[in-house]
């Protein structure tokens, strides 16, 4: 449960700290997401969703609910990892996010690797 965790806190630091800076228009958020536009802040909106969504994870965790944070993770990692994997053919290695998004896509991977083979993540009713 240690990579679930884990998981779920890059989460919450990662896209935390992305939609403040996003809303502070911060000159390395221009660089990276482009200059100041609705697009760049309904962006900064879905982070602090994901975010949102691994801290009630973590605090489910943390009061002994390792379920939720499970199934939390069961249908929030999947969905990132895809986002996160398409960004490279979308807008190519150079970016910075890009980067940080394959790692936190392999991050994620591992973690639901881990907890399928614990079978604490069942798929289709399993």
């Amino acid at each position: 449960m240690v990579l679930l965790s884990l998981s779920h806190l890059v989460n919450v630091i990662v896209v935390t700290i992305i939609p403040v800076l996003i809303a502070r228009d911060s000159p390395a958020m221009t660089a990276c997401y482009g200059p100041d536009s609705a697009a760049r802040r309904i962006l900064a909106c879905l982070y602090a969703t994901i975010a949102i969504a691994s801290a009630v994870a973590l605090i489910g965790q943390a009061w002994g609910n390792a379920a939720l944070a499970i199934a939390i993770a069961g249908v929030l990692f999947p969905m990132q990892i895809a986002y996160k994997l398409m960004t490279l053919p979308a807008v190519g290695w150079r970016n910075p996010v890009v980067k940080s998004n394959l790692a936190i896509a392999l991050l994620h991977t591992i973690t639901l690797a881990a907890l399928w083979q614990q079978r604490t993540l069942y798929v289709g009713g399993q």
